[in-house]
């Protein structure tokens, strides 16, 4: 045919394997943020008791909740990890214990003794390092 060129294209394999390697590593970036914020929201939500008494006993000190039976503290978790699309996962980090709520918010009988919130503003204050650390580990170009 009169003025027409052939073209030939090549490269689009390799533009396809960089998205697959590209996306595996936002997955595996995503998983890793979800893994270390979780485990830190954890440790920081168990270190917010403070001081101990026998149950039946006054609260001891300071605005945080005491360790009375120990019950509270141990039932603070992650639910597991949920892949809910390419590079987003959840978890619910939270106390089991029915009375947890009650703590932190200071419903009648006991005050308000935040556990919970305190530890989840800090965690999103290192958010952002733990990301960031992330993507550099696992996104290569």
């Amino acid at each position: 045919m009169a003025g027409f060129t052939s073209v030939s294209w090549s490269g689009f394999g390799d533009v396809a394997a960089a998205f697959v390697r590209i996306g595996a590593g936002v997955d595996q970036a995503a998983k890793a943020n979800m893994t270390e914020a979780s485990a830190f929201l954890i440790k920081e939500a168990m270190a917010n008791f403070e001081g101990a008494h026998k149950k039946g006993q006054p609260h001891v000190g300071g605005d945080k909740p005491n360790v009375v039976t120990g019950n509270l503290r141990r039932s603070i978790m992650a639910d597991g990890m949920h892949h809910t699309s390419m590079g987003a996962y959840e978890a619910t980090v939270g106390p089991t214990m029915k009375y947890g709520r009650r703590v932190e918010l200071g419903l009648a009988p006991t005050g308000a003794y935040p556990y919970f919130g305190p530890a989840a503003a800090k965690t999103r204050t290192v958010m952002s390092a733990i990301a960031t650390a992330n993507w550099a580990r696992y996104i290569t170009p």
